[in-house]
């Protein structure tokens, strides 16, 4: 057992891993790379990749041994600039999906986004168990002889330039970590009143993340007798979050952490104005906040999202009008306190 177990925990590691094969300009390739990872990431699947100036059809005409199997092997050819071949092996089921992609020559950024989607869509339905492609042996039949190659053109095979982004800026400017976008949230305070407004997020989307939000509450006017109350509140949320769920194009975020109230209250007297009124007052109140939310991208750049959550409240908040000899409720919020809200974010 001490001899097999490397050799166990190798080919399980394996399992989880895409072997991504390049043909291209290495920094092209890295590239290429850094797209790939981050979208198969939220598919729990590592990348392995290598990079060569030309690939050899006759690989793809072999299967692996079940002590080298991974997931999957995937081969992409930049055969002229604006133009890819994909090949993607799915060892299991001994099956090969060809695509063609083509694209802008001066922009091979989306080129790079679309070959990426299509491996994360391919993976997502082989993990779902879905078939995908051509039994390899007729998806391969087209293809040229053994001896042929899918070659990098020479005008492609430049120098790596020293002024030339790294992989992970590349990305950043791609589909940044930074999202920002509006909001507006309701909350339910108890005794058949809510508050709601507007308000802005700012986020660090990353599977670890941060959000910081802020609202603006539209005034709540509390009718009562002798007195009543107008609350006007500002509130300031921080949360970590952690992202629990991905697919294309959607994600599912867990938040937690805690924020404060900025109130503004205003006592107002009656009709009959018999109450005496003590002068308005700003109160803080520190709340905490569990969230869950759902994002989905409904433009290029732009998720629409919708969470639901609970704002804590610890300190017992009530707002009464005190006589000569008893106590009278005008507004006694719960210490639970759901909240839902809407918006969007671009990175």
């Amino acid at each position: 057992m001490l001899v097999l177990a490397p050799a166990m925990a190798a080919a399980s590691e394996r399992s989880n891993t895409l072997l991504l094969t390049v043909a291209a300009p290495e920094a092209e390739a890295e590239r290429l790379e850094a797209v790939t990872r981050e979208l198969l990431a939220r598919l729990s699947m590592q990348v392995e990749m290598r990079r060569v100036d030309r690939i050899d059809v006759r690989e793809m005409r072999q299967a692996l041994g079940p002590a080298q199997a991974y997931f999957a092997r995937v081969w992409i050819a930049l055969s002229e600039p604006g133009r890819a071949r994909l090949y993607l092996e799915h060892g299991a089921s001994d099956r090969v999906l060809v695509r063609e992609v083509t694209g802008d020559a001066n922009n091979p950024e989306l080129m790079r986004e679309e070959l990426g989607h299509i491996l994360q869509t391919a993976v997502e339905g082989l993990k779902a168990g879905e078939e995908i492609g051509a039994p390899r042996s007729d998806a391969l039949k087209d293809v040229a002889a053994e001896n042929a190659v899918v070659e990098t053109p020479a005008e492609m095979k430049a120098p790596k330039r020293a002024a030339a982004p790294p992989p992970a800026a590349a990305e950043q400017k791609r589909d940044g970590a930074l999202h920002f976008g509006p909001r507006y949230e309701l909350s339910w305070l108890g005794d058949g009143r809510f508050e709601d407004g507007p308000g802005a997020v700012f986020q660090l989307a990353l599977p670890v993340g941060l959000e910081l939000s802020t609202y603006y509450r539209r005034p709540l006017k509390v009718v009562g007798e002798p007195v009543g109350v107008r609350l006007q509140t500002w509130s300031l949320r921080g949360l970590l979050t952690l992202q629990v769920w991905s697919a294309q194009r959607s994600a599912i975020r867990l938040g937690a952490g805690g924020g404060a109230d900025l109130v503004h209250v205003s006592p107002i007297a009656d009709a009959a104005g018999t109450a005496e009124l003590s002068r308005a007052s700003w109160q803080k109140l520190a709340l905490a906040r569990l969230q869950g939310s759902y994002a989905r991208r409904v433009f290029r750049f732009i998720d629409a999202e919708f969470s639901l959550g609970l704002d804590l409240d610890f300190n017992g908040t009530r707002y009464v009008f005190r006589g000569a000899s008893s106590e009278l409720r005008v507004l006694d919020p719960l210490p639970v306190r759901p909240f839902l809200s809407l918006g969007a974010t671009v990175p």
